[in-house]
């Protein structure tokens, strides 16, 4: 985390507190880019950590810290994980050793999945990462590749963005979209749960150290990710930010941030993920200014609980999950001034399999609070 963040957060650890946090104790560099410490409330006293470069605003610092075992295990040694869950993280870590499972397995491979969705482009690389290096490819993945992947809800986001805005970006999106929009906005900051998108974040946008490799899928005969990673992606300088850019860990119902404070929210590819999706319009319209702007996306991939709770919210008129979305944000408070209902969006499985998904993605503007 830069240090010039810290005035941006809020504490989350009991409801409605939101006070500003202080920092202590901070292991920093000559960048201000500060690699351990703690974040403390003003009023509550709560405390979150600072592991690896990364805040931890998160309403259950413990839960979070034993849900992510995995994750945070890779990039943080014992010694730094905070005294009071130390033990208990170690035990946990103990028992994913023994006990490796088929989802640990995916887990890694999901993740390079993201890693090549989010920082991954067709246009102007000289590395065709998308091609099988021991068999020939297929033409229609490789057609597919070519005329959709850099055509995503990244680039209409770029396309959209007006001025040079004060964005905040919560969820799926964060890290990759920066990448597309950085010499649009005058400030950044991304928040999401995932401990390992925020590393990637950090690593490709701000140039913090990535100790460990990157690997994604070509052939499984050769191993679930089995070629390097090949870094097309030149990576950022937090020095050369002034810390107008930032990613932070914190949940998307309860974003350590205050309100009101940001030209654009943009959730991308999250509204879906929620239990209760009604409550993403109102928490970037609470994180935006007067006549401010909302930029959300999604396939709208609803399990069925969700997908319940949610029809039983519309009015019987409304039959699809696009129109639904729109609803959830016109009765929040929004006016939708630009909309693309059929948004590509591709995920690289392997050399002989591709995912293609239709997102909708809308621009809407503020009316009230």
């Amino acid at each position: 985390m830069l240090r010039q963040t810290t005035v941006l957060l809020r504490c989350v650890s009991r409801k409605n507190c939101g006070a500003s946090l202080k920092l202590e104790t901070p292991e920093t560099d000559v960048s201000n880019e500060v690699n351990y410490g703690t974040l403390v409330c003003v009023q509550c006293k709560a405390t979150y950590p600072i592991v690896a470069g990364v805040a931890i605003v998160v309403p259950k610092v413990r839960e979070y810290f034993l849900a992510h075992v995995k994750g945070i295990t890779k990039y943080v040694p014992d010694a730094h994980i905070p005294k009071e869950y130390r033990k208990e993280f170690i035990a946990y870590r103990r028992q994913i050793e023994v006990e490796l499972t088929e989802a640990d397995l995916e887990s890694d491979r999901v993740n390079a999945l993201y890693l090549m969705n989010h920082y991954l482009s067709v246009k102007g690389t000289k590395v065709e990462w998308w091609k099988n290096p021991n068999a020939e490819t297929s033409p229609i993945i490789e057609s597919l590749v070519h005329e959709y992947w850099d055509e995503g809800p990244f680039s209409k986001v770029h396309e959209w963005l007006e001025g040079t805005p004060e964005v905040v970006e919560l969820g799926c999106g964060v890290g990759g979209l920066l990448h597309k929009i950085r010499k649009q906005v005058k400030s950044y900051l991304g928040v999401d749960n995932a401990f390992h998108s925020v590393i990637l974040a950090r690593h490709f946008n701000l140039g913090t150290e990535m100790e460990h490799a990157l690997r994604i899928p070509a052939d499984l005969l050769q191993g679930t990710l089995s070629e390097d990673f090949p870094f097309p992606v030149k990576t950022q300088d937090a020095r050369n930010s002034d810390g107008a850019f930032d990613f932070i860990v914190g949940e998307i119902e309860s974003p350590p941030l205050p309100r009101h404070h940001w030209d654009v929210s943009i959730s991308l590819n999250t509204i879906d993920m929620l239990e209760e999706p009604k409550v993403l319009p109102q928490i970037q319209k609470d994180l935006i200014k007067s006549k401010g702007f909302a930029i959300q996306s999604g396939p709208y991939i609803w399990n069925d609980r969700v997908s319940k709770r949610l029809r039983s919210q519309l009015p019987k008129d409304v039959r699809d999950s696009a129109t639904a979305v729109e609803w959830l944000y016109t009765k929040a408070g929004f006016e939708i001034l630009k909309k693309d209902d059929h948004v590509p969006w591709l995920f690289f499985k392997h050399g002989r399999q591709i995912e293609l998904y239709s997102v909708q993605i809308f621009l809407a503007h503020k009316l009230r609070e």
